[in-house]
């Protein structure tokens, strides 16, 4: 074969290879899905499988790392209080290259007295071996 021919062959054997968006949105969205079901169970320490161990969370207060993000959770957790129910709401999908991707959507955490709380969410994740990770969440 000509080199032509080989160079076709392999980059429709990468194109092929390579994860579709559609694929990206569903691996997000069931990521998502877990998160929610598992901090509802109560399972902080689980939790830490969702994101990636440089992640940055942009809230009002400011920036936070996953380390000050856990210790805030286990707060709350080991209070005793009311966590509140999450779930999500009309969360888009946005592959940006093939190893990144934008998540948007609602978050809302329903609590036992009937309050909630509802806002908007951004997160940026990087497909890793052991899936997609949240790199960087803005709430």
């Amino acid at each position: 074969m000509n080199l032509t021919v080989r160079t076709s062959i392999l980059l429709c054997c990468l194109l092929l290879a390579s994860p579709s968006p559609a694929d990206s949105r569903e691996e997000i969205t069931t990521a998502l899905d877990y998160y929610a079901e598992i901090w509802n169970e109560g399972d902080i320490e689980a939790l830490r499988g969702y994101y990636s161990p440089d992640f940055v969370q942009v809230s009002p207060r400011g920036l936070e790392t996953l380390a000050q993000r856990f210790e805030e959770m286990n707060a709350l957790a080991g209070s005793g209080g009311d966590r509140g129910e999450l779930s999500h709401d009309t969360v888009r999908v946005i592959t940006l290259d093939d190893g990144h991707a934008l998540a948007y959507g609602q978050m809302r955490l329903a609590f036992k007295d009937g309050s909630s709380i509802e806002s908007w969410f951004s997160t940026v994740y990087a497909k890793t071996p052991f899936g997609w990770k949240a790199i960087l969440t803005h709430q």
